[in-house]
């Protein structure tokens, strides 16, 4: 005689049940945290809202926004057919009646699920387990984003450009495979800069040089041209003031006080 086992670990589990305690407690667990989630969705169908560490802030856009975000739309009616859906699997509701359509909202649907006595039961709950964990990937990139990569230097090794977030802190080169730190990498490009003598705007220094440990805002950069401390070497084609980097950095090691 076969034994039964959870279709989530293959653990042995008592005869009527298709998933172990353990797996059954997690799934339940998931379920109830869709709730906070979908609270975040709602919030971040509004286009003028950009989400993150689940609290959406408001910000003002340059140009008008659409009304409604149609891909967090998508997705909350995807999450709301598969929470009905197991709602209804749960209480037995017959799909061919009409009263299956009373069933509660999505909040109703994920709140009944965790707690329902038959949760680990259902012959079918597997697919729903699978589900619901594509689902929460989805949702996290929509109320939480990763932050965007960006170019922070070329590999040591073989010279190509590496790209990571803001928070990295090793980096792997797509191309040669070598493991190197973020801080190393971002190192290097400020020195082949200095060396270099090229000359950027206010803003693009501090940018750089922040992203190298230095504590320093575009504000004190202007700040030394205007008391004469530091000197734009040219313009840009928008007519904003080049400072050479190099001197940049040699007024922020020295021991004149930046503001």
């Amino acid at each position: 005689m076969s034994v039964a086992t959870c279709q989530v670990c293959d653990r042995p589990v008592e005869a009527g049940y298709s998933l172990c305690p353990a797996c059954g407690l997690d799934f339940a667990l998931l379920l109830l945290q869709f709730v906070p989630w979908t609270h975040a969705l709602e919030a971040s169908l509004d286009a003028t809202l950009h989400p993150g560490g689940h609290q959406p802030a408001r910000i003002i856009t340059p140009t008008a926004p659409t009304p409604l975000r149609l891909d967090v739309l998508d997705h909350l009616d995807l999450l709301a057919s598969i929470a009905q859906g197991l709602w209804r699997r749960l209480e037995g509701v017959n799909p061919r009646k009409w009263q299956r359509d009373l069933c509660p909202d999505i909040i109703g649907c994920l709140t009944d699920a965790a707690v329902h006595p038959s949760l680990a039961k259902i012959p079918d709950i597997g697919m729903y387990v699978s589900q619901f964990q594509r689902l929460k990937s989805k949702t996290l990139a929509i109320i939480d984003p990763p932050d965007r990569a960006t170019p922070i230097g070329q590999c040591l090794q073989c010279g190509l450009t590496i790209t990571a977030s803001t928070n990295a802190t090793i980096v792997t080169c797509p191309t040669c495979g070598r493991e190197q730190t973020a801080s190393a990498v971002r190192l290097d490009l400020l020195e082949r800069s200095i060396r270099s003598g090229k000359a950027f705007t206010a803003g693009e220094c501090a940018r750089l040089l922040r992203s190298c440990g230095y504590r320093i805002s575009r504000k004190t950069i202007t700040s030394w041209k205007t008391r004469g401390l530091i000197a734009p070497s040219g313009a840009d084609d928008a007519g904003k003031p080049l400072y050479s980097l190099a001197c940049v950095v040699d007024r922020l090691r020295c021991d004149t006080p930046g503001d």
